[in-house]
């Protein structure tokens, strides 16, 4: 999508200097909480304070964007951050104190989306490091080289194969699984897809390494020269992180892997650590977290997403005499969802407009750039099914499905989180996956959250225009950060200590 996003920030005004300050979220001094001395600094939408003269770590910080600067008199100054957090500073003099309040509210500005990852399309090649990103998704895997800066995937194939009916080898991967003539006398595989148990992921082990062969052939490089920055559909467990190793160390002979989960990928594309990931693809898949781990308590994840919305217009297309049955048509429904559905701000108001005016509503899609067999659809033309289909993340009745709303599953997350940082979340809801690009997707979500939110609690779903591939772009960044190669299992690692090697990307005990 192209980025139409003004960055701001040039109307920040940077300072920094002493201030005295009380604790966070106190208003008033008391005899053991007095104000204290400490030094300042306002830079990039954040205030930075430091409890000693190391000026490198804050002790503490406070978002200024999306905040209000409150005139205390006296010379002070109360900020109040908008998502829970109030903090008192007070200036040593007059002059400070009305300098400090004009830097102060020009940082107050919101310029958060001019801060997510914003990937160029191709990188120069990093000069400092050799790394392949991969990300494996059940739909598509994406794949590239790191460069300078986080970029969009070099290469973007589905992640399908053919298998010969008869001798079990695979004739084929990617979009030539899915020729006809290789069809004809294959059947075609699914590596990497869902299980029946929500919290799995089924990845057929024996067909990954060709999967990476054919990545680092497609790239043109030597493995052995490369360290591998792998996305993951959720957690894996051992076994299967053991199976990747296996087919990246020991049969490509990468210099060593790290592996992290998408939804945590996805987060870090929106340079945040702490936060709502809502990504649906095939799933719907919601993660609480905060300071960079997962809330597991407040984890959903449901067994359909996309494909729900597929099956829907599937349906409706049928009742408009259209018939889509076979695997390989799907593709055409999924073809006319992405070129012609969206989500309705109001759903009731736009079936109405559709009743008494359906030609503001009718799209046609036209199939004319696609070789299709003779007596195929040439265009299909619908109306009411390019809202109705994805309504149901919002209103389960109308698939027929007793699951709750996407918007109740988000709220039951942020319940999760701790107390104090429950009004930050309702702030920090971010999208990630294909389906969440629909148009209106974001804007009704919002909406909907908005009727669950506390009173006077905001609530904004950040939307990325590259959320498609934002895991993809949160590998680059975590691929591009200093300790990159401190996280990873190196070879040597691997072959010193194998499956022990994996207590370091183990979370903490809380």
């Amino acid at each position: 999508m192209d980025e139409v996003v003004e960055d701001i920030s040039h109307q920040f005004i940077t300072m920094e200097g002493l201030m005295e300050k009380l604790p966070m979220n106190k208003k008033k001094a008391t005899l053991l909480k007095t104000w204290k001395r400490r030094f300042f600094r306002a830079r990039d939408g954040w205030l930075y304070y430091y409890e000693s003269g190391n000026r490198e770590d804050p002790s503490e910080t406070i978002q200024l964007m999306g905040g209000q600067i409150h005139d205390m008199g006296s010379r002070v100054l109360g900020i109040d951050d908008g998502r829970g957090r109030y903090l008192m500073v007070r200036c040593p003099t007059e002059k400070e104190y009305g300098q400090w309040k004009i830097a102060l509210e020009s940082q107050t500005a919101d310029n958060t989306r001019a801060t997510f990852v914003r990937p160029v399309l191709k990188s120069t090649k990093n000069s400092s490091k050799n790394v392949i990103v991969i990300d494996l998704g059940s739909s598509a895997i994406r794949a590239g080289i790191l460069g300078n800066q986080a970029s969009l995937p070099e290469i973007f194939f589905p992640s399908v194969l053919a298998v010969d009916k008869e001798t079990g080898k695979v004739v084929a991967i990617g979009p030539e699984a899915l020729r006809p003539d290789v069809r004809n006398h294959c059947k075609i595989v699914h590596p990497i897809r869902p299980s029946n148990k929500v919290d799995q992921f089924n990845i057929e082990l024996q067909y990954m390494g060709l999967i990476f062969k054919k990545v680092v052939e497609d790239l043109k490089i030597n493995s052995s020269d490369y360290w591998v920055m792998l996305s993951t559909p959720q957690n894996l467990g051992d076994a299967l992180k053991r199976g990747l190793m296996e087919k990246l160390v020991d049969q490509l002979n990468s210099r060593g892997v790290c592996m992290v989960q998408q939804a945590l990928l996805s987060l870090y594309s929106y340079k945040a650590t702490s936060g709502i990931i809502v990504d649906i693809g095939h799933r719907i898949e919601i993660l609480p977290i905060f300071d960079g781990f997962v809330i597991e308590g407040g984890v959903s994840r449901c067994p359909f997403g996309a494909q729900k919305v597929l099956e829907s217009l599937t349906t409706s297309l049928l009742g408009n005499n259209y018939k889509f049955m076979s695997s390989t048509e799907q593709w055409l429904v999924r073809y006319i969802m992405e070129q012609s559905c969206y989500v309705a701000m109001d759903y009731k108001q736009e079936e109405e407009w559709c009743r008494s005016r359906p030609e503001t509503i009718r799209s046609t899609v036209e199939f004319k750039s696609f070789s299709l067999p003779d007596g195929s659809y040439m265009s299909v033309e619908h109306d009411l099914s390019r809202f109705k289909s994805p309504e149901g993340f919002f209103n389960a009745d109308l698939w027929e499905m007793d699951y709750p709303t996407l918007q109740k599953l988000i709220h039951q997350a942020i319940q999760t989180c701790p107390m104090d940082n429950r009004r930050h979340m309702w702030r920090a809801v971010y999208l990630s996956g294909g389906l969440t690009m629909l148009p209106g997707f974001a804007e009704r979500l919002e909406k909907e959250l908005t009727k669950l939110a506390p009173p006077g609690v905001p609530v904004e779903v950040h939307a990325a225009p590259q959320r498609y591939h934002a895991a993809y772009v949160g590998a680059c960044s975590v691929a591009l950060m200093p300790q990159f190669e401190d996280m990873a299992i190196s070879r040597e690692e691997w072959k010193k200590n194998g499956v022990r090697a994996f207590k370091k990307w183990q979370a903490p005990a809380s």
